[in-house]
């Protein structure tokens, strides 16, 4: 007779813990959180660096630009 109480008991107590509401998992903070999406306005364009790299480079130290990008690249 315990066996069968015992597991009566282990039925309902199973039967109750299905039945409970779900609760949705709650929204992830920090760095794992969703980025808001981007505008069009946001995202730079060629035309962003026109200016300053009219005067950082010039035909005296293009090569040296280049050879400076080309390591940063390859630094990555």
């Amino acid at each position: 007779m315990t066996r069968w109480t015992t597991l009566a008991l282990v039925a309902v107590a199973l039967f109750a813990v299905a039945c409970e509401d779900q609760k949705p998992a709650a929204p992830a903070t920090g760095e794992k959180a969703a980025a808001a999406p981007l505008k069009d306005e946001d995202l730079p364009t060629v035309a962003d660096f026109d200016d300053e790299s009219a005067k950082d480079i010039s035909t005296t130290n293009y090569k040296a630009e280049v050879d400076a990008l080309e390591k940063e690249i390859s630094a990555e």
